[in-house]
């Protein structure tokens, strides 16, 4: 969803499979799942100028305890060459020189994604052709919860079962995906490429006294679109009653009006969750029913009628505690109040809940201490609970500071009832706040003016210890990575000193800072600060490669 706008704006189609014997619920880390598939759909569209980008996951093994993912993403790009695909991996670098200063590097992402997958017992691997393609794959080894798959599964609706319903889109891949959505609830989908075939065979099942109930089209058609074929429908009595949802890669001003006019049911943003299509599906069949007759359908309305959450309040301030329950509670949600983090902590564990809201400074345990504690309970096996950080200022560096601490969002305060509802909204399900999406860029990583004056009779070596770095770099992260589970303070302060000799000689401040933290609360036994300094300290070395990358690319003759 985060990159659908991307690839509309470059006219791709962006489609993701997910195959229906997945079981809902899997035990892993949510956030490098993201990072990797960040990585590799994003890559994919910046390298497709045209066609499409499909992301599917399978199951490549699976037992009891655990399960094998295996994830595609494929492109209908410019291709890698045989002998540049191992190279395809390393950081920063290109399969041609020319690629990289029409679209930029692929950069760190793929040599960060090798880390992540190796973490989760997992391997990446591509294939790809010249001017046909590539497809990136990676698989990661995730657990299974103590409910059977079967139970963690969303019940097939018996309403659905037997219904015919016409799927309509240019796009095969979007047909292929969809049909195999329906077919998993037991519907019986039948597909047309485009409206003209669409109103042959509405026609023909009219005619023949078996109409489809539901239609299931695409806006964005060539010849005749969406909308049009809609309009055509509508002029025949006999086609006139069936229901009708439509499905758009990004929705334009004044969509919702012409839905609402024609009698359009739903009106969904591709690429669309499984999720997302049966809730609307059965709420525009009228299995759920919409607050009020009539309704348009679409994700904004389906997330107002979702169930009410169980919701565990961090305050200490009872300003802040009256405030933030009155509203949450007008949200239909129930709330239950701790008033510092020790006894967040402790009710946690007892109790079962959908979110926390945790203060950032209370007595006792502040929200920081209470988060790690909670993310670190969880590694043990307890399901992931999505946390959002209330604090009282608004700074990117704060937002930074939640979520290097194992934060999922944060809010400011004073509490804005409408910000509070959005960044729930999203926490729950998965979306990025806008919040996030908003913060401001933070600044250079190295002072470049400065280090080409230092290396000025010496540019060579600059850049020969600049590549040995972007090399290395990546083991030491690991070896972070490393530590920071083993909870080894002495193997963090080692990982943390080699990262700061180095990077001080790209007289890299902010990386350097970070390094002597880190190694700083390594030797102090503070694994708690260690761990969200690790984070910043990660970040800190993504930016310095970036730009080390980009300086190279710019000062390098020719």
């Amino acid at each position: 969803k985060v990159l659908a706008l991307r690839a509309h704006k470059k006219g791709l189609e962006l489609a993701c499979s997910v195959a229906a014997e997945i079981p809902d619920t899997l035990l892993g880390d949510p956030g490098r799942l993201r990072q990797i598939l960040v990585n590799l759909v994003g890559n994919a569209i910046k390298f497709t100028e045209r066609g499409e980008v499909i992301a599917r996951v399978a199951i490549e093994s699976a037992t009891e305890e655990e399960m094998f993912l295996h994830v595609s993403v494929t492109d209908t790009g410019m291709g890698i060459p045989p002998d540049q695909q191992e190279r395809i991996f390393e950081a920063f670098s290109q399969a041609d020189g020319s690629t990289t200063r029409k679209f930029g590097g692929s950069g760190l992402g793929l040599a960060i994604s090798v880390q992540l997958v190796d973490l989760m017992d997992g391997r990446i691997w591509l294939e790809s052709e010249v001017g046909r393609g590539s497809t990136f794959h990676f698989t990661a080894r995730l657990g299974r919860p103590a409910e059977t798959a079967e139970a963690s599964r969303r019940e097939r609706p018996v309403e659905l079962r037997g219904l015919r319903v016409l799927i309509v889109d240019d796009n095969a891949t979007n047909r292929l995906i969809l049909e195999q959505m329906l077919t998993s609830w037991r519907m019986r989908p039948h597909v047309a490429s485009g409206a003209v075939d669409a109103l042959r065979q509405l026609r023909e099942a009219s005619q023949a006294g078996a109409a489809f109930p539901l239609l299931l089209t695409d806006v964005n058609m060539p010849d005749v679109d969406g909308f049009t074929l809609i309009e055509r429908i509508k002029e025949e009595p006999s086609l006139a009653s069936i229901t009708i949802m439509m499905l758009t890669s990004a929705g334009e001003r004044g969509d919702a009006a012409r839905c609402r006019a024609l009698g359009v049911t739903a009106y969904l943003t591709k690429p669309i969750r499984q999720s997302e299509l049966l809730d609307a599906i059965l709420t525009s069949l009228g299995s759920i029913p919409a607050e009020r007759s009539g309704q348009l359908v679409t994700v904004h309305s389906m997330r107002e009628q979702r169930r009410p959450l169980h919701i565990l309040l961090a305050e200490d301030n009872v300003v802040n505690q009256t405030l933030a329950t009155r509203l949450l509670e007008k949200g239909g949600h129930s709330v239950v109040l701790a008033v510092n983090g020790r006894e967040a902590v402790e009710t946690w564990k007892r109790e079962r809940f959908d979110l926390i809201l945790m203060d950032v400074q209370m007595p006792e345990m502040g929200g920081f201490e209470a988060t790690a504690a909670i993310r670190h309970a969880e590694l043990g096996g307890m399901m992931h609970i999505p946390i959002v950080a209330m604090t009282a200022r608004a700074m990117a560096g704060d937002r930074e500071s939640c979520l290097e601490a194992g934060m999922d969002a944060y809010v400011a305060k004073p509490i804005s009832a409408a910000e509070l509802v959005t960044t729930i909204e999203s926490v729950v399900s998965g979306r990025p706040s806008v919040r996030e999406e908003r913060v401001s860029p933070a600044g250079p990583a190295l002072d470049r003016p400065a280090l080409l004056e230092r290396y000025a009779e010496h540019r060579d070596l600059l850049f020969e210890i600049a590549a040995l770095f972007a090399a290395q770099a990546p083991s030491w992260i690991a070896a972070v990575d490393a530590a920071v589970a083993r909870g080894d303070a002495g193997g963090l302060a080692s990982a943390a000193h080699a990262l700061r000799g180095s990077a001080a000689n790209f007289m890299a401040t902010e990386t350097v800072d970070a390094a002597f933290c880190l190694e700083t609360a390594a030797g102090k036994g503070d694994l708690i600060l260690a761990g969200r300094t690790a984070e910043r300290l990660k970040k800190s070395v993504e930016r310095l490669l970036r730009e080390l990358a980009e300086m190279s690319e710019r000062e390098t003759p020719g």
